[in-house]
């Protein structure tokens, strides 16, 4: 187990936007050991993601949470056809700061429960969705 009993959570997705997150959520947080950010580049063989994460795990440990930026996109199906059958390991699609902010301040307090802290993905992700022209009343 990774990170004191903590899940290694890896931010998946398209680009350098899965840096792009972990580094906002490091500005606001300060830098998050156990976890980490792999992009797919437009020349690399979505495979490459596999082994970094693979790479990654095997150093971290498990339980791991993969939080993802889209469903359906090649580096998520990678990525779970490699390792969602595996036993402590979820992943959760809709990558986003919010989403990763709750996941780091509650990593210490769910443990290596992957299943809770994709719980806590999936309420942030979704709360940080808001209409403010609406919430607003304009």
């Amino acid at each position: 187990m990774t990170d004191g009993g903590r899940a290694l959570v890896v931010l998946v997705g398209h680009g350098g936007f899965p840096q792009g997150v972990l580094d906002g959520a490091e500005m606001i947080l300060g830098p998050q050991e156990g976890m980490h950010a792999v992009g797919l580049s437009p020349d690399q063989d979505p495979d490459a993601v596999v082994e970094e994460v693979r790479r990654l795990r095997d150093e971290g440990g498990s339980p791991v949470l993969m939080l993802v930026d889209l469903f359906g996109g090649s580096p998520g199906n990678a990525v779970a056809a490699a390792f969602l059958r595996e036993p402590d390991v979820a992943m959760v699609t809709g990558l986003s700061l919010p989403m990763v902010l709750e996941v780091a301040n509650r990593r210490k307090k769910a443990g290596g429960d992957v299943a809770k802290l994709a719980g806590y993905a999936v309420s942030a992700g979704t709360a940080g969705i808001v209409d403010v022209g609406e919430k607003l009343g304009l």
